[in-house]
């Protein structure tokens, strides 16, 4: 049997030391650190007040909830993988998308508008697969910033994806490009979501609970603020004009209900709606390593990996197109330099996406090794997979803000740390 990573003696105080600098110099809220090889975590650790600025708060600690955002995204996405599995659906199908998820198959591409204000609308010339909504391929888009939808949706107001009225209708706009041809970060993990609900007859919180969660012990991770969560959860920060972080006033992101009730039970975000703590989302990506071939000696006793070998492949597996016709990968591209996390810096040759998240296909300097997968929350709550060194890592705080922003650099410095305080396996 292959020894494996642990963290060394100094690099746990290297790790230590490293968390007590970054928070005191209050650049940003307070941070979660921590490391998991398949057997069990290997490094923990938390620093900052529960309440940014207000000491009398109390510190967080490893059972401090968060917003994890876009973190469910992987979720959803295994949970989408486990149907595959069991021969539910197929990532390649455009039958299934058309079962399950008919809405789609109505949709038209939206080149613009005529001098009317009249929208020009095409049929697609593909039609949308599981893989593409899994790999943000399938012709949608985030409303972040204005675009070509902007016009649409003044012209066809729907509830937000967080507004308690939300329905899937919510979800439902032209494609901005054709299906398969290009890429962009967008809403269509909760469409993802949306078929897991359909094809499983369950909703997304009594799947992931069912499926994922209690097969893992993971106690926290849900779509409802409640009690508890409230009870235990950090405030979201924003940064002022000056780049200082700011308490967003009720201590909730995006306009998030603060009340289980005002959930929208129609629309779950698979995308973007799960609450818990950083340590379960760990405890989570612990269970997904035991998924590869070779960590099949540390499942537990009646433990059976989350997803099959052929899934997890799947997990590690370009999606993108490259050539002529696809402009995909470039907009990977264009998405990811601005964080500037990525070191080598990122090329069209060396970054892609997968059906569960960015891939990075080279070395980093000092830290995770090629074809590693991550993501993170739109709260800067930072994870990855490198299944090379065989470790996942989390690195997270509660910060919305756009980037680039100071808080990257202090994500790189934890992740040198980690590597270099790596105890190799003989």
């Amino acid at each position: 049997m292959t020894a494996l990573p642990t963290i060394s003696t100094s690099g746990k105080e290297s790790l230590d030391k490293l968390l007590k600098e970054t928070v005191a110099r209050k650049h940003v809220p307070g941070i979660f650190y921590g490391v998991t090889n398949p057997k069990e975590e290997i490094y923990f650790n938390q620093q900052g007040d529960k309440i940014f600025g207000d000491e009398s708060s109390g510190q967080i600690t490893s059972d401090t909830t968060t917003e994890c955002f876009s973190q469910t995204k992987l979720i959803t996405c295994i949970a989408a993988l486990q149907l595959v599995d069991q021969k539910l659906v197929s990532l390649d199908s455009t039958d299934d998308i058309k079962k399950f998820l008919p809405e789609i198959d109505e949709l038209e591409v939206l080149k613009g508008y005529d001098e009317n204000d009249k929208p020009i609308l095409e049929k697609p010339t593909n039609k949308v697969t599981l893989r593409m909504l899994m790999s943000h391929s399938a012709g949608f888009t985030y409303m972040f910033a204005p675009n070509v939808l902007s016009k649409w949706h003044e012209q066809n107001p729907s509830p937000g994806l967080f507004d308690p009225k939300a329905t899937v209708k919510s979800l439902i706009t032209p494609f901005i490009y054709h299906p398969g041809k290009s890429w962009q970060y967008s809403t269509s993990i909760d469409w993802v979501g949306k078929l897991v609900e359909r094809v499983s007859k369950l909703d997304l919180e009594e799947y992931f609970k069912k499926n994922l969660f209690e097969p893992c012990g993971i106690k926290t991770l849900t779509f409802y603020p409640t009690e508890l969560i409230k009870k235990e959860k950090m405030s979201i920060c924003y940064r002022d004009q000056q780049g200082n972080p700011q308490i967003i006033p009720n201590g909730f992101g995006m306009g998030r209900p603060t009340d289980e009730n005002q959930v929208p039970k129609e629309l779950l975000s698979g995308g973007g709606g799960l609450y818990g703590t950083q340590k379960d989302y760990l405890t989570f990506l612990r269970h997904l390593l035991r998924c590869n071939p070779f960590n099949k000696q540390y499942l537990g006793q009646n433990e059976k990996p989350l997803i099959s070998p052929e899934s997890w492949k799947e997990l590690f597996t370009p999606s993108i197109p490259k050539g002529e016709g696809y402009d995909g990968v470039d907009n990977i591209l264009a998405m990811v330099s601005k964080p500037q996390y990525i070191h080598p810096e990122p090329t069209v040759n060396n970054i892609n996406h997968s059906v569960g998240f960015l891939l990075t296909l080279e070395d980093f300097t000092g830290g995770r090794k090629a074809g590693s997968g991550c993501w993170s929350g739109a709260a800067k709550t930072q994870f990855w997979i490198d299944p090379t060194t065989n470790i996942a890592a989390i690195c997270g705080t509660q910060l919305l803000s756009p980037s680039p922003d100071p808080w990257y650099a202090s994500y790189v410095e934890y992740e040198r740390a980690v590597y270099a305080g790596l105890s190799k396996p003989e």
